[in-house]
């Protein structure tokens, strides 16, 4: 055994605002009786000392090979708070946290990355404190917490947390891209100034730090569940379910850090049927993100989301941005999305985005509540090409085109606070040909929104042509200024909206709805 050295000890302060207050622990995590009998393996047998100072990697390790051993069974972790490096459950295990048990993750890195047998060909993914690598039938349950010490592995923030509002809503225009993170008052600047990144956004000259890629990372697994447990402070991705099968996930709480940079709560990757629901999810990047990288080489399709609550300075329910294979069949429904104590709001409530070639198809989200959610709708099919497909002529050849979002479905959604119009756009563009290549959304039905401005002051700068977002990052704050403050719709087929209820800013000029280019079906 031997005692932790953290990689940064210079770090890991933390400030009023970088957690959320009153998270109701006790709706969602029920104490769990202590498991007994022969299947049952208690940690500290395998020599780990619950003292918040000694490294408990070896003992973890040691009970993984046991469990193996025996094909599966209960690992016990009493209370205590146990310090290991990156650890793993073997097929048919139940890892039982106690509620007065913790495990906490180094704060020295190297004890939390993958060796170079265990990176399956990705050299971004570098580790995790818990990697379940293709596992069956695993279980984490019993009301405890993991911990990933989120604040050690990140620089210090450039400004502390904004616990005032922000008097006035700007957007960096359209041709100030240079500026898009950093221009002085902007929305963008106002959060993005306040995260705290492993690299030097800012010229300072800070090194680049390294940490783990996932505090919860499940690596195609199938039949997993994970159910009154809290997930807390991550150092990064807070759960990762990639490319799995059959996943329950349920009375969970994720309380990160809300200013750690990349600490999105649930990242769905690649995954089929996979079920959330009463979860309470608070971080400082999206909040249960569905997405279908490169290199999962595969759809992915049957997701339900529901009864969660989830605060996050970006984008609360979100497809995307990694979008190369399909993402089909997925329900959202009954949530509530909201940021407290902290400016400006969440980036995005509700975030559908297709931008590397992926077909979005047959999503359904309803009965959702937003408070302090600067956008409630964002809807971006474009062509950032992520996979570098080569230029073609002829659009469905390769991903160089994009691919598309179509059967979409959004109602009965009450969202207050508001700061921003809802965006809906496809694209239209030229191949080298000269010719036109239009790719609109498809099938897009909106009703019963009901949308309440912030009434705060605005500076808002329509320039005479709205480009379009080609091949930029998809996020609702960084078109610039558009000229409606409802709904602003573009490059559509099949729209229709109901039940369209805004209330604007006082000092508000703009038109409620914009339609270009749309094909309407039906509207109010």
């Amino acid at each position: 055994m031997s005692t932790e050295m953290p990689s940064y000890p210079e770090l890991g302060s933390v400030y009023p605002g970088d957690y959320a207050p009153d998270i109701p622990v006790s709706d969602y995590l029920t104490p769990q009786a202590l498991p007994e009998g022969d299947s049952v393996l208690d940690i500290r047998d395998f020599g780990a000392i619950p003292d918040d100072r000694t490294l408990c990697t070896e003992a973890f390790h040691k009970a993984y090979h046991a469990l193996r051993d025996r094909g599966g069974g209960i690992l016990l972790i009493r209370e205590g708070t146990y310090i290991t490096g990156m650890f793993s459950l073997p097929d048919h295990t139940t890892l039982f946290i106690a509620p007065d048990a913790c495990i906490r993750a180094s704060r020295n890195t190297k004890d939390l990355l993958l060796d170079d047998l265990h990176r399956h060909g990705d050299e971004s993914r570098t580790g995790a404190l818990l990697h379940l690598d293709r596992a069956v039938h695993v279980r984490i349950t019993g009301g405890g917490t993991l911990c990933g010490c989120g604040e050690w592995f990140v620089h210090e923030p450039r400004e502390k947390p904004l616990l005032t509002p922000n008097e006035v809503t700007m957007l960096p225009g359209c041709h100030e891209k240079d500026q898009l993170n950093t221009l002085p008052g902007s929305v963008r600047t106002l959060y993005r100034e306040r995260i705290r990144y492993v690299d030097d956004r800012y010229g300072t000259g800070r090194p680049t730090l390294r940490r783990p890629s996932y505090m919860v990372w499940a690596d195609h697994c199938q039949d997993l569940e994970i159910d009154h447990v809290c997930l807390k402070d991550s150092m990064c991705w807070t759960l990762n379910l990639d490319t799995c099968d059959r996943v329950l996930v349920h009375d969970m709480i994720i309380d990160d850090n809300r200013h750690v940079a990349n600490t999105d709560g649930i990242d769905i990757t690649g995954s089929c049927d996979v079920q959330i629901s009463h979860c309470y999810i608070s971080c400082a990047d999206d909040g249960i993100v569905l997405k279908n990288p490169l290199h999962t080489g595969r759809p992915m399709h049957s997701i339900h989301v529901r009864d969660c609550t989830i605060q996050t300075v970006m984008n609360a329910l979100k497809i995307g941005t990694e979008t190369v294979h399909p993402i089909q069949h997925v329900i959202m429904e009954r949530c509530t999305l909201k940021l407290s104590g902290i400016y400006p709001g969440s980036v995005s409530g509700i975030s559908i985005e297709s931008c590397d070639g992926s077909w979005v198809q047959d999503i359904s989200v309803r009965d959702i509540s937003m408070h302090h959610v600067l956008c409630p709708v964002y809807v971006c099919l474009n062509m950032r090409n992520r996979s570098g497909d080569p230029y073609t002529d002829v659009p469905d050849e390769n991903h160089y085109w994009g691919g598309g979002i179509e059967n979409i479905r959004i109602e009965r959604i009450e969202a207050d606070d508001v700061e921003l119009p809802c965006i809906l756009t496809g694209f239209v563009a030229r191949n080298r040909k000269g010719e036109l290549i239009r790719r609109p959304l498809y099938a897009v039905h909106l009703r019963d929104l009901r949308i309440r401005y912030r009434d705060n002051q605005e500076v808002i700068r329509i320039p005479g042509h709205i480009p379009e977002h080609l091949t930029d990052y998809p996020e609702s704050n960084a078109h610039g200024d558009v000229d409606a403050c409802g709904i602003w719709a573009r490059h559509i087929d099949m729209f229709s909206l109901h039940g369209l209820s805004v209330t604007p800013r006082t000092c508000n000029t703009r038109d409620v709805i914009r339609l270009d280019d749309v094909r309407l079906v039906s509207t109010d």
